[in-house]
């Protein structure tokens, strides 16, 4: 009973410590343990460019490509364009692809991931990638768009975040 008694008071207590205080709005956000680092790169298409602190990744110029009969997420009428992409995890510990998201956009215009067997273009890797070690895949796009108009793929990994920009093939 005792015990239970000062542990209502204590909440009591912490909870009262609150009122009538006004929150302190001019103190500078604390930065965290993974600091979130948004970098636009102009044209970097086939640059390695850094993703957190040791995270590497490549993405190659577009190119233009007709989708098999059996691909999906693309529509006839899009602009189809594939990248090679290459992911080097320069940590201690293995990344979780779960983690990594590349999305397209065309300006305003739609881009959707375009898979297609007929290509070899399977999506991103699915297995852990191991520290030290890099993979290689095809990334596709069907762009609701025209061939020469603005293309930014955004990169996440994890809570890091990067841009690239250019145009469509």
């Amino acid at each position: 009973m005792k015990k239970t008694l000062i542990a209502v008071l204590l909440i009591a207590g912490l909870a009262l410590a609150g009122c009538g205080t006004k929150a302190d709005t001019s103190a500078k956000p604390t930065e965290s343990a993974s600091p979130s680092a948004t970098t636009t790169v102009s044209s970097g298409f086939g640059v390695p460019i850094t993703v957190g602190t040791a995270i590497t990744l490549t993405i190659s110029k577009p190119t233009s490509f007709k989708p098999g009969q059996f691909a999906s997420n693309y529509l006839p009428g899009q602009v189809a364009n594939v990248f090679s992409v290459t992911i080097k995890n320069g940590t201690s510990a293995e990344l979780d692809p779960a983690t990594i998201s590349l999305v397209a956009s065309s300006g305003a215009n739609t881009c959707t991931d375009v898979l297609d067997g007929d290509n070899n273009i399977s999506g991103a890797p699915t297995d852990p990638i191991a520290a030290g070690s890099e993979v290689n895949f095809k990334f596709a796009i069907g762009c609701d768009a025209k061939s020469g108009q603005p293309l930014r793929i955004n990169i996440t990994i994890g809570s890091d975040t990067s841009a690239l920009d250019g145009t469509l093939a």
